[in-house]
């Protein structure tokens, strides 16, 4: 015995049309949430902050250098462990020829601001120019 499949029902068709819509919001609406968090996350291309300010080379022993920028901004890093140029030149896991020990230097440098673990945050200095 064989059974033949029921035809459409008039009701069954308002239902798959009605769901087409519902399916597109969706869609629509999951990849504007996923566009807005990926945008947000703390990895991939992020510009830096970009100021102008003095940068002292403390110690080229240990390449302690500090920055004190325009706006009051302050940061310590060691000057070896960010991307520096300098008259044409660019560098790395070096001194930049235009820094002396102990002489405030005019230069800009770029940072990010980093959350850390207790809540707070606080500048990390990743590119330098004189």
């Amino acid at each position: 015995m064989t059974t033949t499949p029921a035809a459409p029902q008039r009701g069954d068709v308002a239902l798959t049309s009605r769901r087409m819509p519902l399916i597109i919001v969706v869609a629509v609406v999951s990849a504007v949430v996923g566009l807005f968090l990926g945008s947000r996350l703390p990895w991939g291309s992020v510009p830096l902050t970009v100021e102008e300010g003095v940068v002292v080379l403390h110690d080229d022993a240990s390449g302690f250098t500090s920055f004190e920028g325009e706006d009051g901004t302050q940061i310590g890093f060691d000057v070896r462990s960010v991307v520096w140029s300098h008259g044409g030149q660019e560098g790395e896991r070096s001194t930049p020829s235009c820094l002396s020990e102990g002489e405030g230097v005019p230069a800009e440098v770029g940072y990010r601001w980093v959350r850390v673990p207790d809540g707070g945050s606080r500048p990390f200095a990743l590119w330098v120019a004189c």
